[in-house]
């Protein structure tokens, strides 16, 4: 099931947190996965385990599949345990690396994927921008912009996710 584009634009960053996760469980789908959301408690220890706000799309992101959904981000430490720490693991990465940037306060680590590779919020709002910082496939090795908010990147590695063509089509307009 894609998501119509011009209710995609008039959705706030909840409801399109919310259309997402409806791809992933939709019963209808061969690759229908149950979603396994997170109580208040689980959110406010990730809520606390970094220094910033959590947005309210990332925040209903962790409220309905916090704790995993399927085989959705398979490889990667996206969900509660695993996304505990991933700010220090992010933070001791860049200095390894000797990369001459660091994360700003405001910035939330929300993946790490085999220990080279994360992707993080930048900037407050409900639904900020995501950027990646990866030790492969770029020169020089520095962070970059990977999506324009945090539900386009959820949107995006869903329909990857479940095999839709229209993610790569929307990611080569956007360059």
């Amino acid at each position: 099931m894609l998501i119509d584009e011009r209710a995609w634009t008039v959705m706030g960053p909840e409801e399109r947190v919310e259309a997402v996760v409806g791809m992933l469980v939709d019963r209808r789908a061969r690759s229908a996965s149950t979603a396994i959301g997170l109580g208040r408690g689980e959110v406010e220890e990730i809520v606390r385990d970094q220094p910033a706000a959590v947005g309210g799309g990332y925040r209903r992101f962790l409220e309905l599949v916090g704790g995993g959904v399927g085989l959705f981000l398979e490889g990667s430490d996206v969900f509660h345990p695993h996304v505990l720490g991933l700010r220090q693991a992010a933070d001791e990465l860049l200095v390894e690396n000797g990369i001459p940037v660091a994360l700003a306060p405001a910035d939330r680590v929300i993946l790490m994927h085999q220990g080279y590779c994360f992707d993080f919020l930048r900037g407050t709002g409900p639904d900020p921008e995501v950027w990646t910082y990866t030790e492969v496939h770029q020169y020089p090795v520095t962070p970059f912009r990977s999506a324009p908010t945090f539900t386009d990147w959820l949107r995006t590695n869903a329909e990857e996710h479940l095999g839709f063509e229209a993610a790569a089509h929307r990611r080569d307009r956007r360059s």
